[in-house]
């Protein structure tokens, strides 16, 4: 789905920078078990406004004219924002130790309508649950081209967390560089790639978990 946004928006007039182009507030939170065990993810993905309009379009969704989404329009939007395909990673990216944590397919996926804006909930669990005592474990939100921002707003508590364990996110905070950079993504096309592939990696906030 995100791809298909992606190609829409090629296609429709607007004056709006290219990079970024979509604009997700996100939430993110950790499923830990009893035993100190990363098992799995809370994500929770809000669009912007014009982007919401865009899957109103692509998803031919109120099909009514009512102006209110039933069940079956959201259910078709929820499906498509978690029905990956193998090779895509959910702009999702988890990391102990500066190593990379394989991470599953989505499950539990929800839509709702927040005031004119579509919002997407969905678990992601880890390949298999990870020990995160005596270390740290970071997740980010990020699409590596930059094409969609993403910022992390709110900690999730999909779970209590075990004693000795505590979470705590960390905002990017751009410098001047990252501002000059900023304007210059700004500046490009829609059909232009940045330079550098990981680009979006740069902007990312960070939401932490560490236990004793």
């Amino acid at each position: 789905m995100k791809r298909v946004l992606f190609a829409l928006c090629l296609l429709l007039p607007t004056t709006a920078t290219a990079h970024p182009h979509v604009f997700i507030a996100a939430s993110a939170g950790f499923y830990v078990d009893a035993s100190a065990r990363l098992t799995g993810l809370r994500i929770v993905w809000l669009y912007d406004a014009f982007s919401t309009l865009v899957l109103y379009d692509q998803l031919d969704l109120d099909r009514d004219g009512d102006g209110v989404l039933d069940a079956g329009d959201l259910s078709r939007i929820a499906e498509g924002e978690t029905d990956w395909p193998p090779e895509y990673p959910g702009d999702t990216y988890l990391w102990q130790g500066g190593t990379p944590v394989a991470l599953g397919r989505p499950q539990h996926g929800r839509a709702r309508m927040v005031g004119d804006r579509v919002e997407v909930s969905f678990d992601l669990p880890l390949a298999s649950p990870l020990v995160v005592t005596g270390t740290e474990t970071s997740l980010k939100l990020f699409d590596p081209a930059y094409y969609y921002a993403y910022t992390l707003q709110t900690v999730l508590l999909p779970s209590p967390i075990p004693p000795g364990c505590r979470t705590g996110l960390r905002p990017f905070r751009p410098d001047e560089a990252d501002e000059r950079l900023q304007k210059q993504l700004a500046a490009l096309s829609i059909e232009e790639i940045p330079d550098d592939p990981n680009i979006g990696a740069r902007f990312a906030d960070a939401l932490r978990l560490t236990c004793d």
